[in-house]
């Protein structure tokens, strides 16, 4: 492949056409995966972050942060189903109790599982994360008073 340029704003005008194949490309692509009902992702950064605390604690983050967003996810349920309820949706209401009652049993499932290197680096660690916090949060009352 050989590239001829007979100046810079020639050399610009091709690179920025280059750049948006690639672009309406990598779309395809991406639009293609997620068309699938079955794909998973998150954000590369939280991707990466996940990364480094499974590098530190072993797999008990995956367990942690599972189960926090399991807890999320559910309590989200329960609001809306009250928020149905108070609609009198009746059947909007029992969809989400039941779609509520498997995220439940998918947090029972959950909390069975252990982690091969256990928690207690992971505890050790949020102990610290939680002083951490009351420490700031007293400083910050106590500047404030």
């Amino acid at each position: 492949m050989s590239f001829s340029f007979d100046s810079v704003d020639d050399f610009l005008r091709k690179a920025g056409e280059a750049k948006r194949d690639q672009r309406a490309e990598a779309n395809a692509w991406a639009q293609d995966f997620l068309n699938d009902p079955h794909a998973i992702g998150v954000p590369v950064d939280l991707a990466d972050a996940i990364g480094i605390l499974l590098e530190k604690y072993g797999d008990e983050p995956l367990r942690q942060i599972a189960l926090f967003c399991m807890g999320k996810w559910y309590a989200i349920h329960a609001g809306v189903i009250q928020e149905m309820i108070e609609m009198e949706d009746t059947a909007a209401s029992i969809a989400g109790a039941m779609d509520a009652a498997r995220v439940s049993g998918a947090i029972q499932l959950l909390e069975t599982v252990g982690s091969f290197g256990g928690d207690d680096s992971w505890r050790d660690m949020l102990k610290e994360s939680i002083v951490s916090e009351v420490d700031e949060y007293k400083a910050r009352e106590q500047g404030d008073g």
